[in-house]
């Protein structure tokens, strides 16, 4: 009976959370023009963290050093962190500024950031905002007049549209593509519609160098963009979403690369939400802070929540294999019935269905491999729990591990 009543209060709470999301959701069908305060062109130092990435650096430069933007108004830097093959070499002949590190014990993009930041703030001149890519990336032309733009409008920190090289290599790389597809629309743009703040995504996006002197960047968590959107947070200042700024990246094509990369974001994520779930809520409730309420669940849905609900959805499934040869089983299938799991079907299937169908569309992203990898994308989002639970157990390992790249693109 215990265990009937915790199910159902698990039901209960999952269901009004994604009441939530689902009304935020709502707000992705369309985009909000807001008017730029200024036509100002601001100065900024693209980075890039670079570890033995021979095979994409060059086309990264390339592509940053033809932005659409002013040459005198932007530099590229690129931190050759402990690297043994030729990156630095070509991303100086395509024109980068390089640095090169070399430090075997603090190993990781968070420290070969820390590592340009320091460098970039010791020159005379000044860059306004810092502007953070993976050697893995490609950006659309008007990357920052887009991100200027929003800047423009008011905000310190922008969050740029992260988009697929590889979508279509197999069922794995469509996965996750269609997962930050729906992520793009349903969840950051939806927000910035709503104005209640978006998420730093670990490439592509920029902050005032300004908030980065103030309050560290941090290198030794696993997901420090995510660390530092909860700090900006703590201090009433929202992150911005520029839907028109893309940045192309390369998907990993094999599932053991996806797990390991997958688990150590789901590590860096336990860590930042055991150091600042509890000031956020401290924050909300003494200051009455909605945004801080918003914030945790933005934190929550992109995070955690899909495993949540994977993890909850994965146990019906298997009462309900399982139901005919055990009666423990059919009681939990039974928990389901009724009017509850009809309207938690109606809203999180369809509803959701619906929105994400309108969102792809309106992207330009709706074709035939929605359905030939169906599928897969549902693999995908079941494997999320196991990795999560590896991830949560092993939080405070910070063991660095990186993805490799092939350079190939369709």
């Amino acid at each position: 009976m215990f265990f009937k009543y915790l199910l159902n209060l698990l039901q209960i709470i999952l269901f009004l959370i994604g009441c939530y999301y689902f009304a935020v959701a709502l707000f992705s069908l369309a985009i909000s023009e807001k008017k730029h305060r200024s036509a100002k062109e601001n100065t900024f130092a693209l980075i890039v963290a670079a570890h033995n990435e021979e095979s994409v650096i060059a086309e990264l430069v390339s592509s940053l050093k033809a932005l659409d933007y002013p040459g005198d108004k932007f530099e590229i830097f690129v931190v050759a962190d402990n690297c043994t093959d030729k990156t630095a070499e070509l991303a100086k002949e395509q024109g980068a500024i390089v640095l090169e590190r070399f430090d075997t014990q603090r190993r990781g993009k968070g420290y070969a950031m820390e590592f340009a930041f320091e460098h970039i703030f010791s020159l005379d001149r000044e860059y306004e905002y810092i502007c953070i890519f993976d050697a893995d990336n490609i950006v659309k032309n008007d990357f920052l007049r887009q991100m200027n733009n929003k800047i423009n409008e008011g905000y310190r920190a922008v969050q740029g549209y992260l988009d697929s090289k590889n979508p279509t290599d197999n069922w794995l790389t469509f996965s996750y593509s269609l997962w930050y597809w729906i992520n793009n629309r349903m969840s950051q743009l939806a927000r910035e519609n709503l104005d209640i703040g978006c998420r730093l995504g670990g490439t592509g996006f920029a902050v005032e160098s300004a908030l980065i002197k103030k309050y560290g960047w941090g290198a030794t968590c696993l997901a420090e963009d995510t660390e530092f959107t909860l700090k900006l947070a703590l201090n009433d200042i929202k992150v911005g979403w520029a839907h028109g700024a893309v940045v192309y990246d390369e998907k990993p094509t094999l599932l053991g690369t996806s797990i390991h990369q997958r688990k150590r974001w789901m590590q860096g994520l336990s860590e930042v939400a055991t150091r600042y779930v509890k000031p956020l809520l401290q924050k909300g409730f003494k200051e009455k802070s909605p945004d801080a309420f918003h914030m945790l669940m933005n934190f929550w849905g992109d995070s955690l929540y899909p495993i949540s609900v994977g993890f909850f959805w994965g146990i019906y499934i298997l009462a309900l294999f399982l139901s005919k040869s055990s009666p423990v089983f059919s009681t939990l299938c039974g928990m389901w019935d009724g009017a509850s799991g009809m309207l938690i079907l109606s809203v999180f299937t369809w509803g959701n269905l619906f929105l994400m169908l309108a969102g792809l569309y309106s992207d330009h992203k709706l074709d035939k491999n929605i359905m030939k990898n169906s599928l897969g994308f549902l693999v995908y989002i079941l494997s999320w729990i196991p990795i999560g639970i590896m991830g949560f157990l092993k939080k405070d390992e910070k063991e660095w591990f990186h993805t490799p790249h092939s350079g190939k693109r369709n």
